[in-house]
């Protein structure tokens, strides 16, 4: 087989294991094989002619980094790679807001559920212990999460369902 299509193929090779270590979990595994692809190819043509070997040095100095840019830039574009920059704002919307009041349907330790504004809903108390029944009130409705707080003494008075 001839010299050139040798090399030519190596550097093929060479080119497609960089590119293959930005989408498979390989350890840098890829990128030395890479590497051994490009420094065989490389000894094979310095044997042959060294301006040749400068030569082929400047050709991947150039076409490498501009494979990798384009090959970048096409996963960004599929979203393969990567998590979409941006959240849906609907996702953290909620029924209740801070000055809504309601009333514990268990016992918040500090966690528990409330029914707030004829919504039933999952909240957390700022301070400690609230009973069954109480009357709390919102007081933020931040990190996903609503916090409420006491504003009456526990009552017998549960939401009817």
């Amino acid at each position: 087989m001839d010299i050139v299509l040798i090399v030519v193929i190596l550097q093929i090779v060479g080119t497609l294991a960089i590119l293959s270590e930005l989408l498979l979990p390989s350890l840098g595994l890829l990128s030395l094989a890479a590497i051994g692809f490009f420094a065989y190819s490389y000894w094979l043509v310095y044997q042959h002619s060294q301006t040749a070997l400068i030569i082929l040095v400047a050709i991947n100095l150039i076409s490498i980094p501009a494979a990798l840019i384009f090959v970048v830039r096409r996963l960004k574009k599929s979203k393969l790679a990567a998590l979409s920059d941006t959240i849906d704002s609907q996702a953290f919307v909620s029924a209740v807001s801070a000055g809504d009041c309601g009333v514990a349907v268990t016992d918040l330790r500090p966690a528990g559920s409330a029914q707030i504004n004829g919504v039933h809903t999952d909240v957390y108390s700022e301070g400690g212990f609230i009973s069954k029944g109480s009357q709390i009130k919102v007081v933020s409705t931040e990190n996903a999460g609503i916090k409420v707080a006491q504003i009456q003494p526990a009552s017998d008075y549960l939401p009817k369902e």
